[in-house]
Parts: structure tokens; C-alpha cells; sequence
């Protein structure tokens, strides 16, 4: 954003334009959400620089508005740069003179609104002295409604780190995202995130994006009157073991829930009655077992023939490791012809074969958490730089790469796509093989590995957000995400 700002500045727009135009669709954003400001008690806490004189700006419309805001400026008047300077300087024309205060002082009033404009996307470290004071001050005040303008102060913009920094329930970023909005801390900072552009070309964003509802919305197939099943795919879903065999049913009853018109499971005869009993929308194909309960090695006969009549292919949930399936598993992979989605144990026995999938021609996405990507590059310590390891191990497949995680990321060797949705309570066992179900469901319905990477996070994350308001996130299972998702998709519906 820097690197914006300095373009549009060379090609004739000054910085002062740039935040009349930043605090005016700050104020817009404000006024939309809070409606009726009349009997609103506003504060305002600028900072030094651009955030504070976006923050400034923001006071003068309030004051058009006909509401006069308390403005607290942080620290000394002769600090303040030269183009909140400016504004600062127009506000006393007008008459209005903020107050400077270098130490924590209690504002007039109890606000209902308080605008965070005081630090801004470079701040990194531990905050100290009044500007650690004024951020417990804020996050006390539990009945006002608290914007942060750009990025909530303390929070680093670049990997969401922060030692504390202001809890927003809605952050106004300004431009194109910021990446410490949904990394480390920062979902638990940010609030809800609202995008304003103030002038930049939407053609310069970079190689990360940040997936919105509509992006979602726009990629789910319509569904005309008179089509039938066989319109919306067919997924074969290699999964489960003896003791697993509920990571196979999840799966399976997510890849419906998604939208795919026929659902295959294929998993041990043993425990095929687990599908048959629980999911009757489903088919189940019995193959033969190993001793342990796993599938044998003389099941690969019998699903290279299910791999005909199938559209996609989900592999992974709850197969085990027995070295038998591994082979299996390697087998089919090294020859499939059809879409696959890669999770669980299937990416175990991918790693030794990584050299014989780069080859295929054929749509792959694979799935891994953070500790399962560590290990698919080799890395000692078992830590990763999560932008870092999605482009080690792309290089070594060249096949999409979903990072599991908060937020999940899709990587497709050029472009890094962030999924907003999802919270802390849906850390819990299957919830990674419902998404596997999700995204195979998609890919059956004609999104490519990447848009169903992304589009199935979204909605992952989001059944995942609808059910922890019902049942709280320590209450959440896996069951819930699947039993949400048409909620989710309904919900998208209507917001967009």
C-alpha cells in the first residue's frame, strides 16, 4: 500500500487528497452501520501520522454532520507530520481545536463510538508507556462501538502479530487488505474487516487475495429446473479404517451437503455397513481388507474400476498408514486420470511419489495442516514460513496447496488466496475431513482445484461460524460443520 500510495501520488494525486478521500470513506462506512449519529457520544484518538490525520478528516465530517466529536491527538502538536498537519490546521479554522496529550487522560464523556486512528500498518514490537495505557483503556470500554481505521493500533500489518493492540468490531481497511488482518492475531483484533478504495485501480492488487462472499456466491453453479443428478458430478471417496470409519462418513455426507449429485465410498467391507447404516444418499463399494482392518492391496483392481465411472476422487480421511493401503495409495495416484483431492493419511504416501504427480496433466489440490506440510518439505524443527513452505512444496509438485489453518490459504504457484471465515472451535477431529468432502463436492460440480479450494474454505469456515453462534465453539463437532452447511450457502445468498 505503500508502494500504491507513492503511484498515485507520482501521477498527480496528492497525499492530502489521498486522506480527505481515506477519512471521508471512513465516515461513510461509520454512518452506514451506526445510522442515526444524533445522540452518539463520539472520541476520536489520532496519532502522529497518516492514521491520525485520516482521523482528523473524520472529526471535520462529523462536525458537517452537525456532531461535535471529542479528538484526542496523541502525543505533541509539534510531531504531527505535514499532511495531518494540514488538517489538523483546517480543523482550526473551523474553530475546533483537538486535544494534545502525551500521557493517558479520561476522555469528557463515556463514548458510544470510538474511532482508532492512531496507529497505523507499520507497527511492530511491544507497545509501551501511554500507547500500551490507551489501548486497555479502550479495550475496557465495552458498551462503545470501536472502529479502527486501517488497521486496529498494535497489530502488526504485515503477519498480525501484536502484544495487545485495540479489539475493533469493525476495521475500515483502506486500499487493498492487509495480510496481519487475518494472520496471528489478527482475527481476533480486527473485528469485522470493510474494504473502502480511495482511488487505486483494481488491477494493481498483488499476489494475495482475500476471499469475499460474492467471490463465493459467484463461483456455485445455478441449478436449472429440469436437470437431473448426473448434472452435478460423481465422487468417489477413498476413505476409512477399522476405528475410522467415521472420517469416511464425514466426508461423504460433506461432499453431499456440497452439491455433488452421486457419492461413492469406498472403504473396508468390514465397516461398510457404517455408510450404509448412517448415509443411505450414499453408495458403498466394499473392498477387500487388510488384517488391521485397512484396505488391502487387492482392492486396487476394484477401484481402478470405480475410478471410471467417477468424476473426482477424494482420498485420505481416516485410511491409515498400514503399508499395504500406502501402496495402494501411491498406485492410484501415480496413474489417475480424474480430479483428486489429497488429505490425511493419502498425504503420507504422496510424499515418496511427489516426482511422478508433478507429471500429471490432472487437476490436484492437497490439504495439509501446518505440521503435515513440514513434513511434505523436509523441515527440521518441524516449523514452516507458511508463504515460504506453500512455495517449497508447490515447486516440488506444481499442484494446488491448501494450508489448513486460521485463516486457511490456497496456493497456486502464483497467486496466495486468505479465507476470512472459520474460528478457534473448529479445531476439532474430522472437521479437515468435511472439508475434503466440501471441495471434492465442488470439483464435481466443474470449479477447478483452486476456485474449489477457496470457495470450499469459505463455506467450511463459515458453517463452522454459524455453529459456534448456536452452540458456542467449545461445543462445536465436526457433525455440525456438515449439518450447517446449507445454512451457509443460504447465508451467502442473502448477504450478497
Amino acid at each position: 500500500m505503500r508502494e500504491f500510495d507513492r503511484r498515485l501520488i507520482e501521477g498527480g494525486t496528492s497525499g492530502i487528497e489521498l486522506m480527505r478521500r481515506a477519512g471521508l470513506a471512513v465516515f461513510e462506512k461509520i454512518l452506514s452501520i451506526v445510522g442515526d449519529l444524533q445522540h452518539q457520544k463520539i472520541l476520536i484518538l489520532c496519532g502522529k501520522g497518516n492514521n491520525g490525520g485520516d482521523g482528523c478528516v473524520i472529526a471535520q465530517k462529523f462536525l458537517e454532520y452537525g456532531i461535535v466529536p471529542e479528538v484526542i491527538m496523541v502525543g505533541r502538536k509539534e510531531e504531527i507530520r505535514s499532511d495531518a498537519r494540514f488538517f489538523i490546521d483546517e480543523l482550526a479554522n473551523k474553530g475546533f481545536h483537538p486535544t494534545f496529550a502525551e500521557d493517558l487522560i479520561h476522555p469528557r464523556a463515556n463514548p458510544t463510538i470510538i474511532v482508532d486512528a492512531r496507529l497505523g500498518t507499520g507497527t511492530s514490537g511491544e507497545l509501551q508507556g501511554s500507547l500500551y495505557e490507551w489501548v486497555l483503556w479502550v479495550n475496557q470500554q465495552r458498551s462503545a462501538t470501536v472502529f479502527s481505521v486501517d488497521i486496529p493500533s498494535g497489530l502488526n500489518g504485515d503477519d498480525g502479530s501484536a502484544s495487545t493492540a485495540i479489539e475493533a468490531d469493525y476495521t475500515v481497511t483502506i486500499g487493498f487488505g492487509k495480510r496481519g488482518l487475518l494472520l496471528g492475531e489478527g482475527k481476533k483484533y480486527s473485528g469485522e474487516i470493510l474494504r473502502v478504495n480511495i482511488g487505486f485501480p483494481e488491477d494493481w492488487g498483488g499476489s494475495s487475495f482475500y476471499i469475499e462472499a460474492s467471490d463465493v456466491l459467484n463461483l456455485l453453479p445455478e441449478r436449472p429446473t429440469h436437470s437431473h443428478k448426473y448434472d452435478y458430478g460423481k465422487v468417489l471417496v477413498l476413505a476409512g479404517s477399522r476405528g475410522m470409519s467415521g472420517a469416511a462418513l464425514l466426508a461423504a455426507r460433506a461432499c453431499l451437503r456440497s452439491g455433488a449429485g452421486l457419492v461413492r465410498v469406498a472403504l473396508p467391507k468390514s465397516i461398510a455397513h457404517v455408510i450404509e447404516t448412517a448415509l443411505p444418499e450414499a453408495m458403498s463399494v466394499h473392498l477387500p481388507e487388510t488384517r488391521d482392518g485397512s484396505i488391502s492391496k487387492r482392492a486396487l483392481k476394484i477401484l481402478q474400476q470405480q475410478m471410471e465411472w467417477a468424476d473426482v476422487l477424494a482420498i485420505g480421511p481416516g485410511l491409515s498408514q498400514h503399508p499395504e493401503t500406502m501402496a495402494v495409495t501411491q498406485s492410484l495416484l501415480k496413474n489417475c486420470k480424474k480430479p483428486v483431492v489429497i488429505d490425511a493419511d493419502a498425504l503420507l504416501a504422496v510424499k515418496n511419489i511427489l516426482s511422478d504427480l508433478k507429471k500429471l496433466k490432472v487437476d490436484f489440490i492437497l490439504t495439509p495442516h501446518s505440521g503435515e506440510l513440514a513434513r511434505l518439505i523436509n523441515s527440521a524443527d518441524g516449523s514452516i514460513d507458511f508463504l515460504g513452505g506453500l512455495k517449497r512444496f508447490y515447486s516440488k509438485i506444481s499442484k494446488t496447496v491448501l494450508l489448513k489453518g486460521m485463516p486457511t490459504k490456497i496456493y497456486d504457484g502464483i497467486r496466495c488466496y486468505f479465507t476470512p471465515t472459520g474460528n478457534p472451535g473448529m479445531a476439532t477431529a474430522g472437521s479437515g475431513d468435511v472439508l475434503t468432502g466440501i471441495i471434492a463436492g465442488l470439483m464435481a460440480q466443474g470449479l477447478t482445484s483452486v476456485q474449489a479450494g477457496y470457495a470450499g474454505a469459505y463455506l467450511h469456515g463459515l458453517a463452522g461460524d454459524i455453529g459456534a453462534r448456536k452452540k458456542s465453539p467449545m461445543g462445536l463437532i465436526a457433525g455440525d460443520l456438515v449439518d450447517n452447511l446449507p445454512h451457509a450457502i443460504l447465508h451467502l445468498q442473502r448477504a450478497v
